[in-house]
C-alpha cells in the first residue's frame, strides 16, 4: 500500500526536546491509525492509504488534512509557544520508491498562529489530557474544535473576537459534557456538575475566590440581564426560583440589590416576602460557594452577552469612534474567568 510522509517544520531555536510519539486513528470503517511525532521543532506524520486525493491539503475533508490539523493543535497545546511553520512536505512512496514530493514554502503557508501571539495560558492544561485531541471520538471532536478556538482566542487582537472564540471553545466542551439537546439543558447540567464537584475546575475557582460582592457588581449589568430573562409576570417564579437556587453571599447580596426592578411582580404573585427572607437568611449565613460565582458569571451571564452580540442587539463592535468602550471593558474583564473554565473543562474531558 503507498505510504505518505508528512513532516511541518517550525522555526524554533534551541535543542530537540521530544513532545509526542505514538498512533493516531482517522476516519476509517476499520479503525486504522497513523504514527505521530512531535518534537518542538518539527510534526512528522507516517500514513497509509490505499487511495488519495489529488491535492488532499485543500480538501477539509481529507484524511490527511484532518490528521494535519488535529497534529498541529496537540504541537500548540504540548509547545505553548507560536512557532512558525517553516516548510511543509509531502513524500509519497510506494515499494520503497519515492513516487513524489511535494514543498511548500513559508511564503504561502498560513500560518496558525502570528508569532507575537502569547500562548502561556496553555501552560495549565495537562500535556497527558490534550492527547483526546488525538481521537476519532465524538469527544475527541469536541475537545479538538474547543482547543483549536482557545488556541486562536489567544491569538486574537480583538476583545470582542477574544471572548467569541472562548464561547465557541466552552460551547463545543459543554455540549460534550452534558450531551443534551438544548443549550439550556446543557447550561443546567453543568452548574448542576460544577458545584457538585468544584474539586475538578481548581483555575476557574481560584479565578473568582477573591472577589467581592462590589467588584462583581460593578463589572457586570445584572439589572439588565434580570430584565431580559424574566420580561413578564409569567416568568417571576422562574426569577424567584433562580434567586433561590444561590447560597453564596456575594451573589444574594446582587440580587438583594436587584430586587426592586421586580418587586412589582413579587408582590402581585406574593412571593416578595418569601424570596426577600431568602435573600436575607443568605446573607445573614455568609456563606462562599466560588462554584455558584462561575456558574453565574461563565454560564448564565456570559450566555446573556454572548447572546446580545451573536443575535445583533447592538451595533457592530468595530463601529465607534472610542478607543475602549464600557461594552469592551466588560468583555475584557469577563474572558479571563471564561478561559480557565475552558481549560479546566479540557482537564476533565476524559470523563465525558
Amino acid at each position: 500500500m503507498p505510504s505518505t510522509h508528512i513532516e511541518l517544520i517550525f522555526t524554533r531555536s534551541g535543542k530537540k526536546a521530544q513532545l509526542y510519539s505514538g498512533v493516531f486513528s482517522y476516519r476509517s470503517k476499520v479503525g486504522l491509525t497513523d504514527s505521530l511525532n512531535i518534537t518542538n521543532k518539527s510534526i512528522s506524520i507516517e500514513t497509509k492509504r490505499s487511495s488519495t486525493n489529488l491535492d488532499p491539503l485543500q480538501s477539509h475533508n481529507s484524511t490527511f488534512y484532518k490528521q494535519i490539523i488535529k497534529s498541529l493543535c496537540l504541537y500548540y497545546l504540548l509547545e505553548k509557544h507560536p512557532n512558525q511553520l517553516k516548510v511543509i512536505t509531502l513524500t509519497k512512496k510506494s515499494s520503497g520508491k519515492t513516487l513524489s514530493r511535494e514543498v511548500i514554502p513559508k511564503s504561502v503557508i498560513r500560518q496558525v498562529v502570528k508569532k507575537s501571539a502569547i500562548l502561556t495560558a496553555l501552560k495549565d492544561i495537562n500535556n497527558l489530557k490534550a492527547q483526546i485531541v488525538l481521537q476519532e471520538t465524538e469527544t475527541g471532536k469536541a475537545v479538538l474544535n474547543a482547543a483549536t478556538h482557545l488556541i486562536k482566542s489567544l491569538d486574537s487582537s480583538s476583545a470582542y473576537d477574544r471572548f467569541e472564540k472562548l464561547w465557541r471553545a466552552f460551547n463545543a466542551l459543554y455540549k460534550s459534557l452534558a450531551k443534551e439537546n438544548s443549550d439550556h439543558a446543557c447550561h443546567v447540567a453543568l452548574r448542576t456538575y460544577l458545584i457538585a464537584n468544584p474539586n475538578l475546575f481548581p483555575l476557574s475557582l481560584a479565578k473568582v475566590a477573591s472577589l467581592t460582592t462590589q467588584d462583581i457588581r460593578k463589572r457586570i449589568r445584572l439589572n439588565a440581564m434580570i430584565l431580559n430573562n424574566h420580561p413578564t409576570q409569567k416568568t417571576t417564579q422562574a426569577f424567584a426560583d433562580s434567586i433561590k437556587r444561590n447560597t453564596d453571599r456575594r451573589i444574594l447580596e446582587m440580587y438583594d440589590s436587584s430586587l426592586p426592578i421586580r418587586e412589582k411582580f413579587l408582590k402581585t404573585t406574593t412571593m416578595f416576602t418569601d424570596v426577600s427572607a431568602y435573600i436575607a437568611t443568605g446573607i445573614a449565613g455568609n456563606v462562599t460557594c466560588d462554584a455558584e460565582v462561575v456558574s453565574l458569571l461563565c454560564i448564565k451571564y456570559m450566555y446573556f452577552v454572548r447572546n446580545k452580540i451573536a443575535h445583533a442587539e447592538k451595533t457592530d463592535h468595530g463601529f465607534t469612534f472610542t478607543q475602549a468602550s464600557s461594552d469592551e471593558t466588560e468583555i475584557r474583564w469577563l474572558a479571563p474567568f471564561l478561559e480557565a473554565l475552558v481549560i479546566d473543562m479540557i482537564n476533565i474531558s476524559d470523563t465525558f
